[in-house]
């Protein structure tokens, strides 16, 4: 069974496995932030047709390139997405997920070829494909998926840029590289290459409480990873969503942000009262 409840920007998803019934909530936002004039990020989530309810897709994507043509290629991302994990979600996730940066790559490739004001755009992507109570990742770029479980905070993908690659190969530290121009000098992003490499996960077995983040790179260049931990601990995940928002724009962030934040509920567990939490971004 599948019960799908959608106010405003926060939605209800439920999935029912052989061992576990679970309830995704999906909290999002995407912002242009208190310093840009236009917003290149794009986001998406939405379950599947034709599934029975079991499957759950989100994903954040963050454009760059000249002339608003970030915009353009986060856009190209999101749609692409959407249309290709409708058509394709019934086959094994990870190569599911690899197939769908493909035709991401190249939409955005052919579109910057057919429109010469558009080269050289290109956009991060990271996204998360959910199957009853297992989920799979994919990512490309510097965009993260975070989950917060029992009170720890990990990172689960890496950011493919030069200065995390450097950190990796022990060639400078953490502290050499809060700030500068190579901070986000990306590795790999779709559009931007002749071919890709996407990170791609094996399954990852979902529990309650559970909470996952996708986010751009807006979001945690404000927020440290120990505030993200903070906010992801409170009882109301919407009510840690304008925190997010008021703490970017608080902090003149220099970029915009968006974040997907996906909670995981026992559904035996959950009343189905409307309460405090679920009107405050109403």
């Amino acid at each position: 069974m599948f019960i799908w409840k959608k106010k405003n920007n926060r939605t209800n998803h439920t999935a029912t496995s052989e061992e576990e019934q679970y309830k995704y909530r999906v909290y999002e936002l995407s912002e242009t932030g208190p310093s840009r004039s236009n917003n290149e990020d794009a986001i998406v989530h939405f379950q599947p047709d034709g599934l029975n309810g079991e499957t759950l897709f989100a994903m954040v994507a963050d454009g760059m390139g000249g002339h608003n043509a970030g915009e353009v290629a986060s856009g190209i991302a999101t749609d692409t997405a959407r249309h290709y994990v409708q058509n394709h979600a019934a086959k094994d996730a990870p190569g599911m997920l690899k197939g769908m940066f493909a035709e991401i790559h190249r939409s955005i490739l052919a579109s910057a070829a057919a429109n010469p004001e558009q080269e050289g755009m290109g956009t991060t992507g990271t996204a998360v494909f959910i199957r009853k109570n297992k989920l799979f990742y994919g990512h490309v770029g510097d965009s993260r998926l975070y989950r917060y479980a029992e009170g720890t905070l990990m990172q689960l993908t890496t950011d493919q840029t030069l200065v995390s690659q450097l950190i990796r190969e022990g060639k400078l530290q953490p502290g050499e590289t809060a700030t500068g121009d190579m901070k986000h000098l990306l590795l790999q992003a779709l559009g931007t290459a002749a071919d890709i490499q996407p990170e791609l996960s094996k399954s990852i077995f979902i529990r309650k409480d559970d909470c996952f983040l996708l986010c751009s790179d807006g979001i945690y260049d404000v927020l440290s990873d120990e505030e993200i931990k903070a906010l992801l601990s409170m009882q109301q995940p919407s009510f840690a969503m304008e925190c997010i928002k008021s703490l970017c724009y608080a902090r003149r962030g220099n970029d915009n942000f968006s974040v997907i934040l996906i909670t995981v509920t026992d559904k035996k567990n959950l009343p189905d009262l409307v309460t405090k939490e679920q009107n405050i971004m109403l």
